[in-house]
């Protein structure tokens, strides 16, 4: 248990805390969140566009290469998606469904430690995990149009999953810290044995 505690980084904790951030934000402005993030994305597609047009004026030996027509299709498909956002709003929907899911299989993972190091519960744990990863799987499912999420829903969802990854590992360090606990405890009572015994 200790060396597992050692292998959850910080990292873990700062996702929970973007999750939780984004799912807020996402419930509150879902539509506006969402157009920001498509506009976003657009504007990068297109600027790596116009930068390989601009690479195939600026450099002779380049007139024979792909940069020109290349440039010209991200452009024009960066231009496109920042016109019509909700395109490519269902690949940000993938996105979020992957990321729950991969969290999902994390919390799994860390459901199972916290049974082997003694966590009582560990079965309430381990299915807030598979909650988790059946939502990530709902968003990727929903962008296909098999079932109806709305927006504020995945906010919702990633509300949940920041939450419940926060909550799975407190309890695995709590644990962690009564196994520790119990190994000094009885650390404590042999070296007062064996003090008895020398005397």
């Amino acid at each position: 248990m200790k060396d597992f505690l050692k292998r959850i980084k910080i990292d873990a904790i700062i996702n929970a805390a973007a999750c939780i951030t984004f799912g807020i934000v996402l419930i509150l402005w879902p539509v506006q969140v969402t157009t920001i993030a498509c506009q976003a994305i657009a504007v990068v597609i297109a600027v790596l566009g116009a930068v390989r047009v601009i690479s195939y004026i600026m450099e002779s030996e380049a007139k024979n290469s792909l940069n020109l027509p290349l440039g010209l299709v991200l452009f024009v498909i960066g231009i496109w998606i920042f016109l019509k956002p909700d395109s490519i709003q269902n690949m940000l929907l993938i996105g979020i469904g992957v990321v729950l899911f991969v969290h999902g299989l994390q919390a799994f993972r860390y459901a199972l430690e916290a049974k082997r190091g003694g966590y009582l519960q560990w079965w309430s744990l381990l299915i807030l995990a598979v909650f988790g990863m059946g939502l990530g799987l709902a968003c990727i499912v929903d962008c296909f149009g098999i079932i109806s999420m709305t927006l504020t829903l995945v906010g919702v969802a990633l509300v949940y999953d920041g939450v419940s990854l926060l909550f799975i590992i407190s309890r695995i360090q709590k644990t962690a810290r009564n196994v520790k606990r119990g190994m000094q405890e009885w650390d404590a009572i042999e070296s007062e044995v064996i003090e008895e015994r020398d005397l």
